[in-house]
C-alpha cells in the first residue's frame, strides 16, 4: 500500500508516542496536514507530545478530557446511590490503557446497566437533571432493538445502554455475568466501575465492528484496541481466555486482522498473537478504508456521506444476502401496511425495491456518484468478507429513519 508523505509521519507521531521510540518523518512532512489529518481521525492529542507544532484544541481535548471525568463521576455516585451498578464502557474504559490517559480524546459517556435495572436508571435520570436526547419510539417507549439511549447535561452527552450487541455479534450474556465482577479502575484520581479486562475487550472489538458496519471506522477505535492488546495480552491470555470466546461470538477474524494491521503499521510488540490464516493485503485494504473516511466519516463531505450510506450499504447487502432476502426484509420493517395486516407480507419484497428506487434517485439527483457508490459498495463486501463480519440487511442503514 503506497502511503503519502502525510500518512507516513501520522503513523510514525502514533508509533513514537505509544510506544516511546524515535519516530522516521519524511523530510518534506507538511505539519499542518499532518495536524489536519490527525484532527479528522481525532488523534491529534496522543501525537501532541511528539511533534514539531502545537494546537490550541489539544489542551482543549485535556480540558473536557477533566471536565467528563468529573460530571461522569457525579453520574456513577448517582447510580451507586441508587443500587444501581453500572460499568463504564468504551471512554475512560479505553483510555486507562494508555500511557497518558488524557490525551485520548473524550467525546460522551457511554454506561451500561443490568437489563432489570434499565427503566429504574432512566427514571432516575429524568428526575435528576440528565435531558432526554434521543433513543425513544414518539410515544415515550424504549425500543428493544435500540442499544441505548441518550441524554445530556451540564454540556455532557450521556448514553445509557440497553445492550451491546449488534447483528452478528452477540455478547451480552457475557456482559450480564460480569456485573459480578465489577472491577473499580482509578484514573486520574477518580475511581470508575468497569468490566474485568477480557470482558473489556469484547467490548472494544464490538465497538470496532459497528463502525465498520454503520458509522466509518477511524483510526482513534483502532489505537483503543491496540492499547488494550498491548496492556493486557499475553500468549496465554488470548489463546486460552480470549481467542475461543471470539471465535464462538464470530468476531476471531476480525480481532485477528486488526492486530494485524497495528503490527504492520503501527508497530505493535504483540506479533506473535496473529493468527497464520491473517491477510496482510486485508491490512492495507482496512488502513485504506481508514484513512479515506476518518472518524464516523469526518472526511467525507455530509452529503456524500448520505449517499454512501443509502446505495454502498444496499449493494454490500443485496451482494452478502441477495436480492430477494434484502428487499423483503426491507418491507417487512418499513411497510407499515404490511407490519398491520399479514395478506400484504409476501408483497413486501415490491415494497422495498419500490422504497429503494426512490430513495436511490433521489440521492442520485442530489448528490450524484453512482459508479462511485458501486465501488464503494464492491470494496466494502470484500472488506467485510475478509475480516468475517456479518453484515446482513437487518443491521440499521444510518437512513433508515429519515
Amino acid at each position: 500500500m503506497k502511503l503519502t508523505t502525510t500518512q507516513v509521519a501520522l503513523l510514525e507521531a502514533i508509533k513514537a508516542s505509544l510506544f516511546d521510540i524515535e519516530p522516521n518523518f519524511p523530510a518534506d512532512t507538511d505539519w499542518d496536514e499532518v495536524v489536519k489529518e490527525a484532527k479528522a481521525q481525532t488523534v491529534l492529542g496522543i501525537i501532541s507530545t511528539v511533534i514539531p507544532v502545537k494546537d490550541v484544541s489539544v489542551e482543549m481535548g485535556k480540558a473536557t478530557y477533566m471536565r467528563l471525568l468529573f460530571e461522569q463521576d457525579k453520574l456513577i455516585k448517582l447510580l451507586d446511590a441508587n443500587d444501581i451498578p453500572c460499568v463504564i464502557l468504551k471512554g475512560s474504559a479505553a483510555a486507562q490503557y494508555y500511557p497518558k490517559p488524557h490525551l485520548r480524546a473524550m467525546g460522551d459517556v457511554d454506561f451500561l446497566v443490568p437489563h432489570d435495572k434499565y427503566e429504574t436508571a432512566v427514571k432516575l435520570l429524568e428526575s435528576n437533571g440528565y435531558e432526554y436526547h434521543h433513543g425513544k419510539t414518539q410515544d415515550g417507549k424504549i425500543p428493544e432493538e435500540v442499544r441505548h439511549i441518550g441524554y445530556m447535561k451540564n454540556g455532557i452527552e450521556y448514553e445509557i445502554h440497553h445492550h451491546f450487541s449488534s447483528k452478528g455479534f452477540d455478547i451480552d450474556n457475557y456482559l450480564d455475568l460480569a456485573f459480578d465482577k465489577i472491577e473499580y479502575r482509578e484514573l486520574d484520581g477518580y475511581r470508575i466501575p468497569m468490566l474485568p479486562d477480557i470482558e473489556n475487550g469484547f467490548v472494544l472489538l464490538g465497538h470496532l465492528n459497528q463502525h465498520l458496519v454503520a458509522e466509518n471506522l477511524g483510526l482513534r477505535q483502532v489505537i483503543d484496541w491496540l492499547m488494550y492488546v498491548n496492556k493486557v495480552m499475553n500468549e496465554e491470555i488470548w489463546n486460552n481466555q480470549f481467542a475461543p470466546i471470539a471465535e464462538k461470538v464470530g468476531m476471531k477474524k476480525l480481532a485477528d486482522n486488526i492486530t494485524m494491521m497495528c503490527v504492520k503499521y503501527l508497530e505493535s510488540p504483540k506479533c506473535y498473537l496473529i493468527d497464520n490464516k491473517s491477510d496482510e493485503d486485508t491490512s492495507d485494504l482496512l488502513l485504506n478504508m481508514i484513512l479515506e473516511s476518518g472518524n464516523f466519516g469526518s472526511k467525507i463531505a455530509s452529503d456524500q456521506k448520505k449517499t454512501d450510506s443509502v446505495i454502498s450499504f444496499g449493494i454490500y447487502n443485496i451482494k452478502k444476502n441477495g436480492f430477494f432476502p434484502y428487499f423483503q426484509d426491507m418491507g417487512l420493517r418499513k411497510w407499515k401496511l404490511c407490519q398491520k395486516y399479514s395478506v400484504f407480507q409476501p408483497f413486501a419484497w415490491i415494497y422495498g425495491i419500490l422504497r429503494s428506487l426512490i430513495r436511490g434517485l433521489i440521492s442520485l439527483i442530489k448528490y450524484g456518484g453512482l459508479k462511485k457508490q458501486i465501488e464503494v459498495g464492491d470494496d466494502r463486501y470484500i472488506l467485510f468478507e475478509k475480516l468475517g463480519i456479518e453484515a446482513s440487511s437487518k443491521i440499521k442503514c444510518p437512513l433508515d429513519d429519515k
